[in-house]
């Protein structure tokens, strides 16, 4: 019987949510309302899916707290929220996750989302290693494990660095020559004085700039044959 951990800090929902998922003959290993107690939970305990609100009590998001769970198990994650708005869902949609339920949800729902967030997981696991590496960033008094994949480019702001993210972005007092020499070089380039570009991320580029879906950055001038050695074309 799989288990099944609910981070959720509505009392009530979550035991709803706890009866359901023990009628679809689940077992709901714990139900907690904030991040600290996840992971505590997590360190004592095996669960085979994380079912979890966005917004949980602490000074941790549910998308933040995915990160740190990713860091250190090979566990899948369901998030539910009350948000439908393109904006919210397009900072959820990474690698963090299988699955998300949008509130309120039915019974159907629930079942299918957590049958495909342990399917598809089951299905990655099996293709691919859990990728390694990731960058340590002090967020709200919190260390957050960033993985290296998940890091689209990062811009100088002075004596800061913006880490923007597939979910989220950060900043963080350090400069960027900083971040340059902490991430690998094979995946990340300094395209410009004031950005460093995970490669993998590059859908288009020419001698002026790069395009990384929906932004747009400068590249040095020289740069431009480096950046097709690197790509492969």
């Amino acid at each position: 019987m799989k288990k099944i951990l609910i981070v959720e800090d509505e009392a009530e929902l979550a035991n709803n949510i706890s009866e359901i998922l023990s009628n679809l003959e689940y077992h709901v290993a714990g139900i907690v309302d904030n991040a600290a107690s996840a992971l505590r939970f997590l360190e004592d305990n095996e669960v085979d899916l994380v079912l979890m609100d966005i917004l949980i009590h602490g000074d941790l998001d549910g998308i933040d707290l995915a990160y740190k769970i990713r860091e250190k198990y090979s566990l899948p994650i369901v998030f539910s929220t009350a948000y439908s708005g393109t904006e919210y869902l397009e900072r959820i949609s990474s690698d963090i996750h299988e699955g998300y339920l949008l509130k309120p949800f039915t019974l159907d729902s629930l079942k299918t989302a957590v049958f495909f967030g342990l399917k598809r997981h089951g299905e990655k696991s099996s293709r691919e290693a859990k990728p390694k590496g990731s960058l340590k960033i002090m967020d709200k008094g919190y260390l957050v494990p960033v993985p290296h994949t998940e890091i689209v480019y990062l811009q100088a702001d002075g004596l800061y660095t913006r880490v923007f993210t597939k979910a989220k972005s950060y900043l963080v007092r350090d400069i960027l020559k900083g971040f340059e020499e902490k991430l690998p070089a094979e995946q990340f380039l300094r395209v410009h004085k004031s950005y460093l570009v995970n490669v993998s991320f590059i859908v288009s580029f020419n001698a002026k700039k790069i395009n990384l879906g929906d932004t747009s950055i400068p590249i040095r001038r020289g740069l431009y044959r480096e950046l097709m050695d690197k790509m492969n074309v």
